[in-house]
């Protein structure tokens, strides 16, 4: 009789304690209990992007059209044993610099027969006038190992005639030693002209470019 007495106290005490395990707590709000070891912070995390569509004139919304104003400069260019110049189009306002960067360029694709002597990869340096009508020209140490012999003075020729020509400069001057058609050897710092190297223009005929060509005649 005892021991079914104290196992119907043990029952009653085991169910008391799982209802109490399983009740509300306190006045019935639920209290909730983080999980071990910081496991939210496995779980996948939210992020919101915003996309502001620019308009382009590849997605059709807008079309930007840009006006480039440009102007004809006088290039010289070697066509044979001769020079002859091309009236080519370039931004405006055309500075020294870029002048001779076209010239290293060479000519217009659709002027066959014409080519440049100058190393479209040497660093040319140009310093306009400075109210003296003489513009300086610095070349790199070694500019004239890239350039054939006989095609030294034609280089030298381009530079001189196109900055000459209807630039507003009388004079051209080198930081090195450089040459006439004659061969003459002119030292670093004497001024050149326009006519030093006239002979070289001959009476050649220019080819018909698109870009526009006059005759040779300064």
């Amino acid at each position: 009789m005892h021991r079914r007495f104290l196992t119907a106290l043990l029952a009653a005490t085991l169910a008391s304690t799982a209802m109490a395990a399983c009740s509300v707590v306190d006045d019935g709000k639920v209290s909730r209990i983080n999980p071990p070891g910081d496991l939210d912070d496995t779980l996948p995390s939210t992020t919101s992007t915003s996309t502001t569509m620019i308009p382009t004139s590849t997605s059709g919304l807008e079309t930007s059209t840009s006006i480039v104003q440009t102007e004809l400069v006088r290039l010289y260019y070697i066509a044979g044993g001769q020079l002859t110049y091309v009236n080519q189009a370039l931004p405006s306002p055309v500075v020294l610099q870029l002048i001779v960067s076209a010239l290293q360029s060479g000519p217009p694709p659709d002027t066959p027969g014409l080519r440049t002597a100058i190393p479209p990869d040497a660093v040319i340096m140009v310093r306009p006038p400075d109210g003296t009508g003489v513009a300086r020209v610095d070349l790199p140490d070694r500019f004239f190992d890239e350039i054939a012999i006989g095609d030294q003075r034609y280089a030298i020729a381009q530079i001189v005639l196109t900055l000459t020509d209807s630039r507003g400069i009388g004079q051209v001057t080198f930081d090195l030693p450089v040459t006439k058609p004659s061969g003459e050897f002119v030292a670093a710092g004497t001024p050149v002209t326009h006519l030093d190297y006239q002979s070289l223009t001959g009476t050649l005929a220019p080819p018909e470019s698109t870009t526009g060509t006059t005759t040779s005649d300064p």
